[in-house]
C-alpha cells in the first residue's frame, strides 16, 4: 500500500532545523495520518497530485523515535525507511526515526569512534520450558581478547518487545561502549532474554494445539503464567547458561537485575524474592501495588534489606500511565525504610526515555 508506481521518496525527510517531513505513497488512500512516539499525538497528512500523502512536523528534541502511518484505519509501515523496531503480539512494528542536535553531535547512544563490544545471538534449549531460545548478550571492549571476568546486568524488554529489543532499539551496546570509553561505568556483560514464557522467535514451528511452555509450574499465586514461566526460565537455565559459558564474577554482588514495563514487573516479581540473586534492581516505567503484602519476606526486615542490596532504582515519567505503580511502589519502599532511588522525569511509555534511564543507570551497577 506504500509503495505504489512513481520516483523514490526521500522519507523521513530530517532537516537542520530539527523538523521533519514525512511521506507515504497511497494514491487510493481516503485518509492517512501520522502516529507515533513524536509528542503522542496523530497528525493528519496531506495527499499530492502524485499520491504522494506528506506531512511535517517539529521541531523535535534530539532523540530516535518511532513512526508508523494509519491508512484509511490500517497500520501501516514506512516501506522506504529500513530503521525498524520490532513488535510482538498486539503490538505492530514501527519505523525508526533520529533526530540530531542542532550542532550534529554524536550523543550518547549513538555509535561513536570509541572501542566496541561484542553482540552475540545465543541459543539454548529451555529445561524448564520445554523449548529453545535465545539471548541476546553484550560483552565489553577486549573481551575476546582478555581473560577478565565481568559483573552480568540482566536486562528485560517489555510487553510488545522482544529478545533483540534492547540492542536494536534501545541501542544498550552502544550506551554501554560509550559510557566505558568515558570511564563512567563499569565494563559488564549485558544478558537479554525472551521475556515471555514461549519458544524463541524464528527457532521452529509453532503448531496450533501444541501445550503451553511450561505448563503446571508452581509460583507465587496471583502472578501470571507468563511470569512464573519466565521467572523459572531465567533462574533455573539462563543463569546457569551464561555463567557457564562467559567470563562472569561470581555472586549475587555481581548480578543486576533490571528491566522496562513488563520487564520492570518481572524484575520486581524476581528480584524481591531472591535477592541471595541479585543486589541490584532497575525499574523502568513499571511498580507493585501492595507490595508489602505481596512480598511479606522481602518487607519484614528493612535493615536486612538495605545491607544486603546494594541498589534498588525506580524511574517513570511524569506523562506514563506506569506512574501510579511506580508510585505505590517507591510509597512502599519510603513506608517501610528501605533504600531505593526514585527519579520521575519528563516522558511518556517509550523507547525515548528507557534509553536515558540506562544511560543513567549503567554508571551506578556494581560499585
Amino acid at each position: 500500500m506504500g509503495r505504489g508506481r512513481g520516483p523514490a521518496l526521500v522519507t523521513p525527510e530530517v532537516k537542520a532545523d530539527r523538523t521533519i517531513t514525512f511521506r507515504f505513497r497511497a494514491p487510493e488512500a481516503k485518509q492517512v495520518t501520522l502516529i507515533g512516539e513524536l509528542d503522542g499525538k496523530t497528525y493528519p497528512m496531506t495527499k499530492d497530485a502524485d499520491g504522494v500523502w506528506s506531512v511535517t512536523v517539529g521541531p523535535w528534541a534530539p532523540d530516535v523515535y518511532n513512526y508508523q502511518f494509519n491508512v484509511d484505519g490500517i497500520i501501516a509501515m514506512d516501506p522506504v525507511n529500513p530503521s525498524v523496531k520490532l513488535g510482538f503480539g498486539a503490538f505492530p512494528p514501527a519505523n525508526l526515526v533520529e533526530v540530531p542536535t542542532t550542532a550534529g553531535d554524536l550523543t550518547f547512544y549513538d555509535a561513536k569512534n570509541v572501542p566496541h563490544g561484542t553482540v552475540r545471538m545465543e541459543t539454548y534449549h529451555s529445561k524448564s520450558l520445554g523449548v529453545p531460545r535465545t539471548l541476546w548478550i553484550y560483552t565489553p571492549p577486549g573481551y575476546d581478547a582478555g581473560s577478565d571476568r565481568y559483573p552480568v546486568f540482566y536486562l528485560l524488554h517489555g510487553s510488545g518487545n522482544i529478545d533483540s529489543s534492547w540492542m536494536l532499539t534501545g541501542r544498550a551496546n552502544l550506551i554501554l561502549d560509550n559510557l566505558i570509553a568515558e570511564g563512567k561505568t563499569r565494563p559488564m556483560i549485558i544478558v537479554n532474554p525472551l521475556g515471555y514464557a514461549r519458544q524463541g522467535v524464528g527457532l521452529a514451528p509453532e503448531l496450533a494445539g501444541t501445550p503451553t511452555p511450561g505448563a503446571g509450574l508452581t509460583g507465587q499465586p496471583g502472578v501470571s503464567a507468563q511470569t512464573v514461566g519466565f521467572a523459572h526460565d531465567l533462574l533455573e537455565d539462563v543463569l546457569p547458561f551464561v555463567e557457564s559459558r562467559f567470563r562472569t564474577l561470581p555472586g549475587a554482588e555481581n548480578r543486576a537485575l533490571g528491566g522496562l514495563s513488563m520487564g520492570g514487573g518481572h524484575t520486581v516479581q524476581i528480584g524481591f524474592n531472591n535477592t541471595d540473586t541479585f543486589r541490584s534492581l532497575v525499574v523502568m516505567s513499571a511498580g507493585a501495588q501492595n507490595a508489602e503484602q505481596n512480598f511479606p519476606a522481602f518487607f519484614a526486615d528493612a535493615k536486612a534489606i538495605n545491607s544486603k542490596m546494594k541498589l534498588i532504582w525506580i524511574g517513570v515519567g511524569k506523562d506514563d500511565f506506569a506512574l501510579n505503580g511506580s508510585q505505590a511502589l517507591v510509597t512502599s519502599l519510603t513506608n517501610a525504610g528501605i533504600n531505593h532511588t526514585f527519579r520521575l522525569t519528563e516522558g511518556r511509555h517509550e523507547w525515548v526515555i528507557w534509553r536515558h534511564y540506562l544511560n543513567e543507570v549503567a554508571p551506578l551497577l556494581f560499585r
